[in-house]
């Protein structure tokens, strides 16, 4: 039942399965890709993000710094990934949108990015929950629900090329490799 209703959300996604020869990335595919949406916010330190940007590849995800589970897997293969890829790393823009509003302050958020080295590596969007609904619709996203402790959220991870268009994506919860994901992002930044 669990793998009819995952298969079910990519189809609704947009998402190919993962397979034939002339794949490009090991995340399933969007097919056929489609434009990220234009998203722009404050990270936690203040400063102006905005995602895609023309010409720069770009990966985005949705965490919130208290998670307990996925988010810090999810955050500790971004920075694996990162680290592998050495200095091609800048070539690529690293976007987290919070998914708890109300939690992921400055002071939380900025603890979250150092434990997992990520600290002006990744820029982190926040807001008030009225802020970041329009992005988490725009990226059909489910947010952490007002006052929930538990980890109930989507954590997807979105490839988008130099066009601006999604090109991959891995779903949210599933635990991702870090040579896949790093060997997606080289093909990423190579465009």
């Amino acid at each position: 039942m669990a793998a009819a209703v995952a298969a079910l959300s990519l189809v609704l996604l947009g998402v190919a399965s993962r397979g034939g020869d002339d794949s490009r990335f090991i995340a399933p595919e969007i097919t056929p890709s489609r434009p990220a949406p234009a998203t722009t916010g404050t990270g936690f330190d203040g400063r102006p993000v905005s995602v895609p940007t023309s010409g720069r590849p770009a990966l985005v995800t949705f965490l919130f710094a208290n998670c307990p589970d996925v988010c810090p897997t999810i955050a500790a293969t971004i920075a694996s990934s990162l680290d592998a890829l050495g200095p091609a790393a800048d070539d690529l823009d690293v976007v987290a949108i919070s998914v708890d509003p109300e939690g992921d302050t400055a002071p939380s958020v900025g603890e979250f990015l150092d434990r997992f080295r990520l600290r002006g590596r990744m820029s982190y969007i926040t807001g008030t929950r009225a802020e970041l609904a329009p992005l988490w619709r725009d990226w059909l996203i489910t947010a952490q629900p007002e006052g929930e402790d538990a980890s109930i959220h989507s954590a997807r991870v979105v490839l988008v090329g130099r066009d601006g268009r999604q090109v991959a994506s891995y779903a949210a919860g599933i635990v991702v490799p870090v040579g896949d994901l790093t060997a997606d992002l080289r093909t990423l930044i190579a465009g």
